[in-house]
């Protein structure tokens, strides 16, 4: 969570004007199955990254991380509790087949399915079958997640890919009511303002001050699930306070999702927003620090592929996709990750929580602390 959180920084630096979703748990899921098939400086780099310190604790999140899947995969219906689904694939070029132990973890841990390819004569239409399974998987949300170029046809190896789909209800006793919804203006960070539709509710809400901020919390409906999934809103007291919130955020990551006392709101108002959002990973990670690099020691592969002695692996990309949608019934989101790799008893306190002005949001279960989708609202009448 903190590289999603060091990430949006870096973005909210690069975009003022734009808006970011990404999914920490997507981009995590594809970092750990990358984990379990490398060796050597290379694996101890991908643990490091991922706050690991043996491969043991990636196989123990990333079954946590299933289970969940799982849990919430009898949902048929938004009401009936969340519905979570996460695919997983990997194309591999016939010339570095998978190895068997390597293709038996995918399969048992992440369920994910393999497939040998020729990238150098299939490459438009292996574009065009990875983009269809990531629309799929997405329930429409992400469409060409792969552009033109891409695949590289003479130095694409494999392409590993993670795809996660959220749809969640709001609790019954946190539902909005759409006639009273009303469009207002909303504070750009340029001092400008757009007029978009905002909502709000009578109800008391998990809510909380803390130092130069607010935090408020929209459970979704449950149903018979044993899970607790909630969105989190975080709104800088000023109008342009977006970075020194997610400062504040980095150094104190857990400290705000705990024991928010249930309070009357006086104005409440938050804006409905629908938006997507994709970027390169791998030039974020590397402007902090951080390089994946295969081309040094393409020998750590080796418990992933089968690779030719002598031959030259380039540095991996990863790239992910993510959109989502919040509105008087609730919340869509979705997002695609791949690397492509070549060769009360008192009167309660009443607080405002006026939402119109740049503040972050987080998709969050509760109970194992997973954060799904965090992302900041900028300008909510742009779609991307």
């Amino acid at each position: 969570m903190s590289l999603a959180k060091q990430l949006m920084v870096r973005e909210v630096e690069k975009r003022r004007v734009g808006n970011i979703v990404v999914s920490p748990l997507s981009l995590n899921a594809l970092l750990n199955m990358v984990a379990v098939g490398l060796k050597g400086p290379t694996l101890d780099h991908v643990l490091g990254f991922l706050g690991s310190k043996k491969i043991n604790e990636i196989w123990s999140k990333s079954s946590e991380m299933m289970a969940i899947v799982a849990d919430c995969g009898s949902s048929q219906k938004a009401e009936d509790g969340p519905i979570l689904a996460m695919v997983n694939g990997v194309w591999v070029d016939q010339k570095y087949p998978l190895k068997d132990p390597y293709k038996e973890k995918l399969k048992t841990i992440y369920n994910c399915e393999s497939k040998s390819v020729d990238f150098a004569t299939q490459a438009i239409k292996l574009r065009d079958e990875i983009n269809s399974w990531a629309e799929a998987a997405t329930r429409g949300l992400i469409k060409e997640f792969l552009g033109e170029g891409s695949p590289d046809p003479h130095r694409t190896a494999f392409i590993l890919a993670n795809a996660l789909y959220f749809k969640g209800t709001w609790d019954c006793e946190y539902k909005f009511d759409e006639n009273l919804s009303r469009n207002f203006d909303f504070y750009l960070l340029n001092g400008g303002t757009v007029s978009v539709p905002f909502m709000t509710s009578h109800e008391r809400y998990p809510c909380g001050s803390f130092d130069g901020f607010k935090v408020l919390r929209i459970p979704y409906e449950n149903g018979k699930l044993n899970r607790r999934f909630s969105m989190y809103f975080f709104l800088p007291d000023e109008r342009d306070g977006l970075q020194d919130l997610l400062k504040k955020l980095i150094s104190n990551p857990g400290e705000y999702f705990n024991n928010l006392p249930h309070k009357v709101l006086g104005k409440f108002w938050i804006p409905k927003f629908k938006f997507s959002y994709g970027f390169d990973v791998t030039k974020a990670m590397e402007c902090m620090g951080m390089k994946l690099s295969f081309s040094k020691h393409p020998e750590d592969l080796s418990e992933m592929l089968h690779v030719p002695k002598g031959v030259p692996f380039f540095d991996p990309a990863i790239i992910q996709k993510a959109a989502i949608e919040i509105d008087e019934k609730g919340t869509e989101a979705a997002a695609v990750t791949s690397i492509l790799c070549g060769s009360s008893m008192y009167k309660p306190e009443k607080l405002d929580f006026v939402a119109d002005h740049p503040f972050v949001f987080m998709i969050r279960d509760c109970i194992s602390g997973f954060v799904f989708f965090t992302g900041a609202v900028i300008d909510p009448s742009k779609s991307n």
